[in-house]
C-alpha cells in the first residue's frame, strides 16, 4: 500500500476552501438577484466565506509547517503565475479573500450598496473558480489515476456550493444567539420564525437540486470506475457509505419532507433543517477525505 502523505488536515483545508468559494457564490447570488429579500442570507454567506478562508489558512500552515520552515516559501506561488495550477489557485484564493473581506466590511458598516454589488459580481467568478480549484489541482496530479477524472472538479463545485449554502444558513441563528448585538438583523430574522422558515424553504429548493446533481455526479464516478474502486478498501468504503447516507440521502429526505409541510409540523421544521445543514457539512468533509486518501493508495 502506498504511503499516505496528505491526511485529515489537508482534507479539512480542501473542504473549507471549497466551502469558502461556495459561500461567496451564495452571498453574490442572494445580493444580486434576491431583491433585498435575502439580505441576511447574503450577509451571513459573506461572513461564512471569510471565516472559511481564515480557518483554511490556519489549517494549511499547521499541515505544512510553512512558516516554521520557509516564511517566504508561499511567495513562489505568486511569482510563478500562471505557470502552474497551484499558482493560479493561489491568486484566485487571494483575490477572493480581498473581495470577501471588503464585502463583509461593507455589510457590517452598511456601506455602499453599489460597491457591494460590484464586488459580488467579481466575487461570483472568484468563488466559482475557488470551488473548482481543489478539484482541478487533484485532477491534474500526475501518477494519481484515481484523481484523473473530468467529473471530480464539477463534483467539488457542486459540493462546495451546497456546503456553502448550508453553512450560510447555519450561521444566521448561530450569530443571532451567540452575538445578538453584533447583528441585529439576524436576531430580528430569528425572532420572526415564519420569515426565517420562508428563507430556509426558499433555500432548500436549491439544496434539493444541488444534492440531486451531486448524487448524479457521484453515480457517474462509480460507474466509470473511479469511486467503484473503493469496494476493495473496507475502511474507505465505510466512510464513503457514510458520506452517501449521512451527507446526501439523509439531508435529501429531510429537505424533501420539510418542503412538504403536511409531513413535518412547523414546530420542528427549523430544528430539522438545521440538523440537515450539519449533515451536509459532515458529508462535504467526508467526500474530500475519501477522495484525498483514495488517490494516494489506489493506482
Amino acid at each position: 500500500m502506498s504511503e499516505i502523505s496528505w491526511g485529515i488536515l489537508l482534507a479539512a483545508y480542501i473542504f473549507v476552501g471549497g466551502m469558502a468559494g461556495g459561500s461567496f457564490i451564495i452571498a453574490a447570488i442572494a445580493d444580486l438577484f434576491g431583491q433585498n429579500k435575502y439580505n441576511e442570507l447574503s450577509k451571513s454567506a459573506a461572513f461564512a466565506s471569510l471565516i472559511s478562508i481564515i480557518v483554511g489558512l490556519v489549517i494549511l500552515v499547521l499541515d505544512l509547517g510553512r512558516f516554521g520552515v520557509d516564511p517566504l516559501g508561499t511567495l513562489n506561488a505568486f511569482i510563478h503565475f500562471p505557470n502552474s495550477i497551484m499558482s493560479v489557485g493561489t491568486w484566485i484564493i487571494s483575490g477572493l479573500t480581498v473581495i470577501t473581506l471588503l464585502t463583509a466590511i461593507i455589510w457590517i458598516f452598511q456601506g455602499s450598496t453599489i460597491l457591494r454589488k460590484a464586488l459580488s459580481i467579481v466575487g461570483l467568478v472568484l468563488g466559482f473558480s475557488t470551488t473548482a480549484y481543489t478539484g482541478l489541482l487533484l485532477a491534474f496530479s500526475r501518477g494519481r489515476p484515481f484523481w484523473n477524472s473530468a467529473f471530480l472538479p464539477w463534483t467539488f463545485v457542486v459540493s462546495g456550493t451546497l456546503t456553502g449554502l448550508a453553512i450560510s444558513l447555519l450561521l444566521i441563528p448561530l450569530i443571532a444567539w451567540v452575538m445578538p448585538r453584533f447583528s441585529i438583523d439576524f436576531k430580528k430574522l430569528i425572532d420572526d420564525n415564519q420569515k426565517f422558515l420562508d428563507v430556509i424553504k426558499d433555500s432548500q429548493k436549491y439544496i434539493l437540486l444541488l444534492i440531486v446533481i451531486e448524487i448524479v455526479l457521484v453515480f457517474i464516478e462509480i460507474v466509470t470506475g473511479h469511486l467503484g474502486l473503493l469496494i476493495n478498501f473496507g475502511n474507505l468504503l465505510l466512510i464513503f457509505s457514510g458520506y452517501i447516507a449521512i451527507g446526501l440521502l439523509l439531508p435529501l429526505g429531510i429537505t424533501y419532507l420539510n418542503l412538504k409541510t403536511k409531513y413535518i409540523g412547523k414546530e420542528i421544521q427549523i430544528p430539522a433543517s438545521i440538523a440537515s445543514f450539519i449533515f451536509i457539512l459532515l458529508g462535504g468533509f467526508l467526500l474530500r477525505y475519501v477522495v484525498l486518501i483514495a488517490g494516494q493508495i489506489i493506482h
